[in-house]
């Protein structure tokens, strides 16, 4: 795998965990990986070092070489980038050990977006958050989660199988 676009997220959600999620895809769009994991209670801005790190993990397994880190956290974008200080001694650490990850890869690259537009990698860090964790090669789906107002795997899957399920020619 030459280059690969990993959506990456972390959150906490008031509970006593966190989680992080990343999702790789090739050039083409394809799926090709995913990870979550629960993470004990942090700073939301660690939770997303955590996920980037992540990303990076995912990245380097499948085998690329050059990596575009798609991210809603406009603070881990703008410090792994270069473009902002870090001034936390907390964050400082993990950004050092970010830092050292890129170096197995020939490109890394950030880009900042919007959580509308990273609402997978949301969706299976808010799982994650809740300890339920999905996996590749296969995907695991537990109890349906309760309804809130972030978005879930459950919902997004049945929102993507909407748009491309189509109806059959009579």
């Amino acid at each position: 795998m030459k280059q690969l676009t990993v959506h990456v997220d972390g959150g906490m959600a008031g509970t006593q965990y966190a989680g992080a999620a990343a999702v790789a895809r090739t050039s083409e769009g394809y799926f090709v990986g995913w990870l979550s994991r629960q993470l004990p209670m942090m700073t939301n801005n660690e939770a997303e070092y955590y996920a980037t790190q992540l990303g990076l993990t995912l990245a380097a397994g499948l085998g690329a070489k050059a990596v575009l880190i798609v991210s809603d956290s406009e603070v881990v974008v703008r410090q792994m980038s270069g473009l902002s200080r870090v001034m936390s001694q907390r964050l400082k650490r993990l950004h050092q050990q970010t830092c050292r990850q890129t170096a197995v890869f020939e490109q890394v690259s950030f880009r900042h977006v919007p959580r509308e537009q990273n609402c997978l990698a949301d969706a299976l860090a808010t799982e994650a958050i809740n300890g339920r964790l999905v996996q590749m090669p296969g995907l695991v789906v537990t109890d349906p989660p309760e309804e809130t107002s972030r978005p879930t795997l459950a919902n997004w899957l049945r929102q993507w199988g909407q748009r491309t399920s189509r109806q059959p020619d009579n």
